[in-house]
């Protein structure tokens, strides 16, 4: 018989296994002794981390008011919150301020005629073509830019026609060229008509009599728009409307700009004037971007400006010898010239050439080469609302040799010629003079823009139908087909000629990346391009990045067989096969990150290898229908070709034809606007809403004398410094907009510091205590660390700090002291008159914190950091750290003891765990060898008991 099975001795009767558990208790009392200071140690840690996290929060609180700029915060407060709103930031200047909001922003609506269905019948449209507004030719002219950029005065002028009838027109809101001739030509009493030649406004009275335009009461607007005066039949004004050394390089070109092919080094040039007097010829370098004083340091930025652009042209002339060349602004205002004035004046030779493939000469309109002292640019400046025939087809300008034959329909025929450098207005006048007048005293032909604005309409007045009309150019270089305006010799029959898109350039090399795709830019990102060789490339685009000549040499540079362009319309930029490639694969690009390729309308895959490999990112979209379409699908399908414009239904509920399309812009304001061309299917649509910019007046109750503020949202940044501004509603009246200090989120930083701190002071007093009821101690009675920490925490709030001689030196100089109850309070009424007294000194009681410089004596001793200057703050931030540092804190080196000793008594116990399990098998083992021996006697007893029966 072997082993203990039940605790009970099967020959003893003895309780083996109680017996055991007994002993192996008495030999367990010093291991229960040392878990239970393991149960103690691991509570006073638990302790210590929760006063660590306390301390932590603590400290962010303190960190506070400088990481938080609480001092420096500002709150804005508008006078009628339902008109706007505003946030500051740092950056921004306490003060009030006036807005009126005279509009909010809008966005494009069109609405079709009525048709019978929704879903049902063909609507019998094959396609529309959606195009930017901007690819219009009537461009609309700030205000701001007339006068050399000094704008108008807005006011009120006073029209008087031949009929002596006096209209006052308030000019005082007008932003543009269009609202002021959309003020005169609606005024309702002077029956006058306002237009606009070259750079000139122009006020006819309608009876052919004497106009008189004068300035109103308190006003010079007359005077500033260049037509106060009186004449007989028409006021031509005196010119407002000219190249000034203001006017931005963007606007020229009818706002294709200016490239400055960005070349770093210090031989950078962009163009090259040459200069020959008889003697040889002078290479005179000229750059207008940036200039570096080494390879890489950039000492002046490229100019921006027109006159910027002429200082840089004449000190190199100047540099060169050539003081008495000069490049200036004709005097038509529309164009430079380079004109020697010294000893080679009417014979020197004069020529500009490029850099390479750079077009900055061109893009100033400077080009070819003259022999009589005087090169003449071409027009880089379009009169009012007029553009320039050279950014017509794509830039490309005028082809043919300028000659346009006319017969209107009363038989007359007559040709002109025209400038292919000058503007729309100018031939359209050219071509309306030239036409003569008919028989009913009407000029026989007249030249307006289409309805869709982007091409001409020619229109003949003379009512006959003797010829057909007429316009053709001459046989192989048509100037006519390049205008779009071409009958062919066999004319129409018809009184009017509808001309073809004329393809207005409107994006460029330097045309931003942030204006493109309808004003919403295409933001930074990665996107791919695969060649039709296979080989890809990514292209980055970063911040760096920002205009489109800038990305075209990015794409240019990966070292695939494609080559990033302009495309021929002058509305996207085109990637097609470099040339010499003829790839077997589609070309492909797609977007990694962002989405730079998709606002650039470039992501996807070339339609076919071959001539048809390419990408074509023109903003110019057609969308195409079955003709079995229905309103519904026709909707649908417009919205999923993703063109900027968004096609809904609306039921009108009137008569038999109540479903109409209404098509309304993605992107708000002027940048937003769109043209629609249906073709030859009338889709009848009317402009309800034109899609206006948000238009504010801003520092005067007065909308004349106050700044004029245009916006294509709603949202106002940089109109204030540090300020943006959200327009909620318009307004008649002035609203208020007030930034000031925010003494409020001060005085809540206080609070929260405040609040931290008698938390872990209440904290560590209600673990210090014993409690006489419970006769229980809390777990920092009696330590010393958790009371020193709690005195150096209130002796530095009461410390001076350092460096701080103003008056407002302390915590308690600002109403923070302790209470009668041991805790920290605030006098918010002592707090705040310090903040008006003196907020800076105020700021540098809080966040003061200036480094000592350190010692340059190698063999002197490190005392760590030491400070200048260091606010109440900082030292209490200090007192802080010196407990909680992750390595040297009084509280972290106690917590890394406690782990220390929680490690040894937990070895302790693991110990004692084995010298009792021995223990616990040696009684055991003597037990079984009780039991055995017990059992062999009784063995024994019972032999003997047997033998003496027998006996």
């Amino acid at each position: 018989m072997s082993g203990i099975s039940t605790g009970v001795g099967a020959f003893s009767g003895i309780n083996s296994a109680q017996l055991i558990e007994q002993l192996i208790s008495i030999e367990s009392r010093p291991k229960t002794l040392i878990q239970r200071r393991v149960v103690q140690i691991q509570s006073q840690q638990s302790v210590y981390l929760d006063l660590i996290n306390r301390l932590g929060s603590l400290k962010s609180t303190v960190t506070a008011f400088k990481d938080n700029n609480s001092f420096t915060r500002l709150t804005t407060n508008s006078s009628d919150s339902t008109v706007l709103t505003a946030s500051a930031d740092s950056t921004a200047a306490p003060g009030s301020y006036q807005f009126i909001v005279d509009r909010l922003v809008s966005s494009q609506q069109m609405l079709s005629r009525g048709f019978a269905g929704r879903d049902t019948g063909a609507v019998g449209l094959t396609s529309v073509t959606f195009e930017s507004s901007r690819g219009r030719l009537d461009r609309d002219v700030s205000l701001s830019d007339l006068n050399g950029g000094d704008g108008v005065r807005r006011g009120k002028i006073v029209i008087t026609d031949s009929a002596n009838r006096a209209a006052t027109i308030d000019l005082s809101k007008a932003a543009t060229v269009n609202d002021v001739l959309q003020a005169i030509n609606g005024n309702g009493t002077a029956a006058v008509t306002a237009s606009v030649r070259d750079g000139k406004f122009v006020i006819t009275d309608n009876a052919s009599g004497t106009v008189r335009v004068e300035n109103g009461t308190n006003s010079t607007t007359a005077t500033s728009l260049g037509i106060a005066g009186t004449a007989s039949g028409s006021l031509v004004g005196s010119s407002v409307y000219s190249l000034s050394n203001a006017t931005a390089l963007s606007a020229l070109n009818d706002g294709n700009g200016v490239d400055t092919k960005t070349a770093s080094g210090t031989n950078a040039w962009n163009f090259a004037i040459n200069i020959n007097r008889g003697s040889g010829n002078t290479e005179v370098r000229v750059n207008l971007s940036d200039i570096y004083s080494d390879s890489t340091t950039i000492s002046e930025g490229a100019v921006t400006t027109l006159g910027g652009a002429l200082t840089r042209i004449n000190a190199k002339l100047s540099e060169a010898g050539f003081a008495d060349v000069r490049a200036e602004v004709t005097s038509d205002g529309q164009r430079i010239q380079i004109i020697d004035t010294g000893s080679g004046a009417g014979t020197s030779t004069i020529s500009v050439a490029e850099n390479g493939t750079g077009t900055t000469a061109r893009d100033l309109g400077l080009s070819g080469s003259v022999t009589n002292g005087t090169l003449s640019g071409r027009k880089i400046l379009a009169g009012m609302n007029s553009t320039l025939l050279s950014s017509l087809n794509g830039g490309a300008g005028i082809a043919g040799d300028g000659v346009l034959n006319f017969t209107s329909r009363d038989g007359n025929a007559f040709s002109v010629t025209i400038d292919k450098n000058a503007s729309l207005d100018e031939i359209t006048r050219q071509i309306e003079t030239a036409s003569g007048t008919g028989s009913n005293g009407r000029a026989r032909l007249s030249v307006s823009l289409n309805s869709k604005g982007t091409g001409l309409l020619i229109t003949d007045n003379t009512g006959a139908t003797t010829s057909n009309l007429i316009i053709t150019g001459t046989n192989g270089s048509d100037t006519a087909a390049s205008l779009g305006i071409s009958t062919g010799t066999t004319g129409v029959a018809s009184a009017t000629i509808n001309g073809t898109n004329l393809q207005k350039q409107y994006i460029s090399r330097s045309t931003l990346l942030s204006e493109i795709n309808n004003g919403k830019g295409v933001g930074t990102g990665t996107f791919r391009i695969t060649d039709g060789t296979g080989a890809s490339a990514t292209v980055t685009v970063g911040d760096s990045i920002r205009n489109l000549g800038d990305l075209i040499d990015l794409i240019n540079s990966r070292g695939i067989a494609v080559t990033a362009k302009l495309n021929a319309n002058g509305d996207g930029i085109q990637i097609i096969e470099r040339s010499g490639t003829t790839g077997t694969n589609k070309i492909k690009i797609a977007d990694e990150s962002g989405s730079v390729a998709r606002g650039l309308n470039i992501s996807g895959e070339a339609a076919a290898v071959g001539a048809g490999n390419t990408l074509n990112g023109s903003y110019e979209k057609t969308v195409t229908f079955a003709a079995t379409d229905t309103l519904k699908q026709v909707s649908e399908k417009i919205n999923a070709a993703k063109v900027g414009v968004t096609a809904s239904i609306i039921r009108d509920g009137n008569g038999s034809t109540p479903y109409k399309l209404n098509l309304g812009a993605e992107g708000t304001g002027t940048a937003g606007r769109f043209i629609v061309d249906s073709g030859s299917f009338d889709l009848g649509l009317s402009t309800t809403d034109a899609g206006n910019d948000a238009r504010v007046f801003f520092g005067s109750s007065d909308a004349a004398q106050a700044v004029l503020i245009t916006n294509s949202s709603n949202t106002l940044s940089g109109v204030i410094t540090g300020v943006t501004i959200d327009l909620k509603n318009t307004s008649t009246a002035p609203v208020a907009l007030t930034v000031s200090r925010d003494s409020g989120g001060i005085e809540s930083d206080v609070d929260s510091f405040i609040e931290a701190f008698n938390d872990f002071i209440e904290r560590v007093d209600s673990l210090s205590k014993y409690d006489v009821e419970t006769k229980r101690s809390g777990a920092l009675l009696g330590d010393a660390t958790s009371q020193t920490l709690r005195q150096s925490l209130f002796a530095a709030t009461r410390q001076t700090a350092i460096g701080n001689t103003s008056r407002y030196n302390s915590l308690v100089k600002v109403g923070i002291t302790v209470g009668s109850e041991g805790d920290l309070k605030v006098d918010k009424a002592k707090l705040r008159a310090a903040l008006a007294d003196d907020p800076a000194a105020v700021e540098k009681l809080f966040t003061a914190k200036t480094l000592k410089p350190k010692s340059t004596d190698p063999n002197a001793r490190d005392r760590g950091d030491e400070y200048t200057e260091l606010g109440a703050m900082g030292i209490i931030q200090r007192a802080i750290e010196r407990y909680t540092d992750s390595v040297e804190g009084t509280l972290t080196l106690r917590r890394k003891s406690m782990e220390t000793q929680v490690t040894q008594l937990n070895r302790q116990i693991d110990a004692w765990d084995v010298r009792l399990a021995t223990k616990r098998s040696n009684l055991e083992a003597q037990f079984r060898a009780m039991e055995s021996a017990i059992g062999q006697l009784q063995t024994q007893q019972s032999s003997l008991s047997s033998i003496q029966s027998i006996g």
